[in-house]
């Protein structure tokens, strides 16, 4: 193990995984020159607790098959084995002896709302942080805020040149629930997995 290597690190509930997600990782990935992508899928998000979640060894399922042809990408099942909420203070303090050097990957509006966060100052503290841009438009927002997070945390963000992808996994388990195509929203592989297990009451 090469415990100087970059390390980004990606959370979700990813139920399911979509292709936005690839993206976001892919983007962070290849412009940060990343040696690996770890997707850390959720036990509980502290936000979304008002929903139920699809069992966890089906999001890590997904997880594995969406990510099969990207030797650059990972799994890992720590929140899970953690149980309790997942906040990423804590998780970024269990992988820090391992990995040392992580970028923490998120999009703009996760951003945007980051100090409501558990402990931020142990975020900032313990990864960078990668945000996803996805138009001019909240860029002076993002700065703006980026200058605060630095005056308060001395954290380091990085904005990531993000393409546009207006998809969900909210919209699309909505999609698969009525039997609406998904154009091309998953990947086939996992599209199957979710036909198998009939998730999302898939029809």
């Amino acid at each position: 193990m090469n415990n100087n290597c970059r390390v980004g690190i990606i959370g979700g509930s990813f139920d399911p995984v979509h292709m936005a997600h690839i993206k976001l990782a892919e983007c962070a990935y290849r412009e940060l020159q990343l040696e690996k992508v770890i997707f850390v899928p959720a036990y509980i998000q502290p936000f979304k607790k008002d929903r139920k979640v699809t069992d966890e060894i089906h999001r890590i399922n997904m997880l594995k098959l969406a990510l099969s042809e990207y030797p650059y990408f990972e799994v890992s099942d720590i929140e899970i084995r953690m149980k309790g909420d997942s906040y990423t203070a804590r998780t970024l303090t269990v992988l820090e002896s391992e990995y040392p050097d992580m970028v923490f990957i998120m999009g703009a509006d996760s951003y945007m709302s980051l100090e409501r966060w558990y402990h931020p100052e142990i975020i900032f503290q313990k990864a960078h942080i990668a945000c996803a841009v996805r138009d001019d438009s909240s860029m002076d927002k993002l700065k703006e805020k980026e200058e605060q997070y630095r005056e308060k945390y001395q954290g380091t963000t990085y904005f990531l040149n993000m393409p546009r992808t207006d998809m969900s996994s909210t919209d699309i388990r909505d999609r698969i629930s009525n039997g609406d195509s998904l154009n091309g929203s998953i990947s086939e592989n996992v599209m199957e997995y979710i036909k198998e297990h009939k998730l999302y009451e898939c029809r």
